[in-house]
């Protein structure tokens, strides 16, 4: 028996000297949209795949840079960054996207109740708050006024910084774009009546998800044991919520139970058909290719590159699905 228990002990001992440090950026202050790598964290999803993770939590602007640099692993941003970085300067910013943690962007027009702003068409002659004329926030928009027909000139823009809420309330805007799990959420919370109008079916691009670059890349199984604790963490977010949820205390300071609207809000992007059938965490090519012609269409960026240099599913694990009980 004593000899199993000190065979034990240094099989464990090795275990822990073998892990691996991950180091991955969440592109915002610490939140619960990020739950599900909370829980991977918590619920022990990295440690089984030797793996200790370590977050940088940040803007995306300060956290890609460090991505470029070697400084982080993975990222976690807006897939058309990705397009974006990549096609302006592929030798300083190789990044490739692996993952997917939404399936569609989570931008969305949110307006009060009163104003009877129900759909695009109702947005010519309009005030839009914007958070700036930047980013999936502005590629958004561009698709949404597309597909109403109207023109910039049609309506009038404000940047108004990350102020949108007030923005919509007092009145100084009739429109703002914000996050559909953000604004909305906490308005609805405090009992303000809305009309939301989600980016989604208007910009097909994909959503939030993990960023990498060439290099690390270069050890694929490291990338495919954190890809595989990833999935499982979005796995067990979308079965047990609340599980996730506490998960997410030990990251987010003074989190109280009123953000798990948030999180549920958040729920919501992570499945789509291709999801169903592919499993959690994969990306639809067809939405890269959607996102590609948006962004060259509207003159953001110039390139000749193929959609399939910008991601991969290939590092994933296939059929991984929530299996709600």
């Amino acid at each position: 028996m004593r000899k199993l228990v000190l065979l034990l002990a240094v099989l464990i001992s090795l275990g822990l000297a073998q892990s691996q440090k991950v180091r991955v950026g969440l592109g915002y202050l610490p939140d619960v949209q990020f739950a599900p790598f909370y829980a991977a964290v918590v619920e022990g999803l990295y440690a089984k795949q030797g793996l200790e993770v370590e977050f940088q939590h940040g803007f995306v602007s300060e956290l890609y840079p460090l991505l470029a640099q070697g400084r982080l692993d993975f990222v976690v941003g807006d897939a058309e960054d990705v397009i974006a970085l990549r096609a302006k300067n592929p030798q300083a910013t190789p990044f490739k996207y692996v993952m997917a943690m939404y399936q569609s962007v989570p931008n969305a027009l949110f307006s009060l109740a009163e104003k009877n702003i129900r759909s695009v068409r109702d947005l010519k002659g309009k005030t839009i708050g914007m958070p700036g004329m930047f980013g999936v926030s502005l590629t958004s928009l561009q698709a949404i006024l597309r597909a109403a027909g109207l023109k910039e000139s049609d309506v009038k823009i404000l940047q108004i910084g990350f102020t949108q809420a007030e923005a919509v309330v007092s009145g100084r805007v009739d429109v703002a774009m914000g996050f559909i799990n953000n604004e909305p959420v906490f308005l609805r919370e405090k009992g303000v009546k809305l009309n939301v109008i989600p980016a989604g079916p208007y910009n097909r691009s994909p959503g939030n998800g993990v960023i990498t670059t060439d290099r690390v890349l270069e050890n694929p199984d490291r990338v495919r044991r954190f890809l595989a604790a990833s999935q499982e963490g979005l796995a067990l977010t979308l079965r047990e919520p609340q599980r996730a949820f506490e998960a997410a205390r030990r990251f987010v300071p003074n989190l109280g139970q009123e953000r798990m609207a948030v999180l549920q809000a958040s729920i919501r992007l992570y499945e789509s058909p291709y999801t169903r059938q592919n499993g959690l965490g994969f990306s639809n090519p067809q939405a890269w290719v959607s996102s590609l012609n948006l962004l060259k269409s509207t003159g953001r960026i110039q390139t000749d590159l193929p959609a399939s240099t910008f991601f991969t599913n290939e590092f994933l694990q296939p059929g991984v699905q929530a299996r709600k009980p």
